[in-house]
């Protein structure tokens, strides 16, 4: 009878030990696991805004190759900052 309850008590404190090791091991572990998150989080924002960038890059570099191939392109541009032929009558109508 003596040894059931020496059993019961152990089996009570082995498993309140290793209640309380969990719990612990919860508490240590929760920032790291917050930080990895958040680091997570943060590394999705920035390859979202490489991604843009990328591809901002590619226009650029298109708008490149156009300029050394497409004569209408860099007309276009230049009409747009105001660039006349030399001896071109222009009418420039603002708003």
């Amino acid at each position: 009878m003596q040894d059931d309850i020496k059993n019961t008590i152990a089996r009570v404190f082995a498993g309140a030990l290793l209640a309380l090791i969990l719990v612990v091991g919860f508490i240590f572990t929760r920032p790291d696991y917050l930080r990895a998150r958040a680091l997570r989080e943060r590394d999705a924002e920035l390859q979202q805004r490489i991604d843009a960038k990328r591809r901002e890059i590619a226009v650029l570099v298109e708008n490149q190759r156009r300029f050394k191939t497409d004569r209408d392109f860099v007309e276009s541009i230049a009409r747009r900052n105001k660039r006349v032929y030399p001896g071109e009558l222009v009418f420039v109508f603002e708003d």
